[in-house]
C-alpha cells in the first residue's frame, strides 16, 4: 500500500508543476489579461486563411517577430480595415480558430503594452466581441497557481520525508 501513496506522489509532483503553469500558458492568455485597459485603435473584419495550434512558446511570423507566449490557435488572415485597406496578419491567442477559415469575423486593433520589451506598444487584433477581463482572470490565475504549488509541494514534501527516513516504500 506505501508503494501506491509513492507512485502518487511521484506522479502528484510534475502534475502540480503542470498545474502551476498552466496559470501563465492558458489562464492568462483566455482571459486577455495583458491587454487589460489597451486602446482600441481600428476596426475591421478578419478572413482567417489557416490556422495552426501552437505553445506554450511559439515563433511569431508577424512583421515584429518574437515569440507568443501560451497554448492555442495562431491564425493567418486577411485583415480589411474601416478605411478600406487590407493586409495579411497573424492572429494569436485563439481569437480565430480553424472554424472561422473563409468567414469573416468583425476584429479590433489593440494597443498592448509591450514596454517589457522596451518597445512601448505593439498593435494585437482581437475579435470585436471579445473584452480582455482582469477581473475573472486574476483570481483564475491565483486558484490554478495555489492548487498546482499545493499538489506539488505536499507530494513533494511526503516524497522528501519517507526517503529522507530512509524507510523502505513497502515497509
Amino acid at each position: 500500500m506505501r508503494v501506491l501513496r509513492v507512485v502518487r506522489d511521484v506522479l502528484l509532483v510534475p502534475a502540480g508543476v503542470v498545474l502551476f503553469l498552466s496559470g501563465i500558458f492558458v489562464v492568462l492568455p483566455f482571459f486577455g489579461v495583458g491587454a487589460v485597459g489597451a486602446e482600441v485603435t481600428d476596426r475591421g473584419t478578419a478572413v482567417a486563411q489557416q490556422c495552426r495550434f501552437a505553445g506554450p512558446i511559439a515563433d511569431s511570423d508577424a512583421p515584429e517577430g518574437g515569440n507568443i507566449l501560451g497554448f492555442g490557435h495562431i491564425c493567418q488572415a486577411r485583415v480589411t480595415w474601416r478605411d478600406g485597406t487590407a493586409e495579411l496578419r497573424e492572429v494569436s491567442g485563439s481569437q480565430l480558430t480553424p472554424d472561422d477559415v473563409g468567414t469573416e469575423v468583425a476584429v479590433v486593433e489593440r494597443a498592448v503594452d509591450d514596454s517589457a520589451r522596451g518597445s512601448g506598444t505593439r498593435p494585437q487584433l482581437y475579435r470585436a466581441d471579445f473584452e480582455p477581463n482582469m477581473w475573472l482572470g486574476v483570481p483564475v490565475l491565483l486558484v490554478v497557481m495555489f492548487l498546482g504549488v499545493a499538489a506539488a509541494g505536499t507530494a513533494a514534501s511526503r516524497l522528501y520525508e519517507r526517503f529522507r527516513s530512509g524507510k523502505p516504500a513497502n515497509a
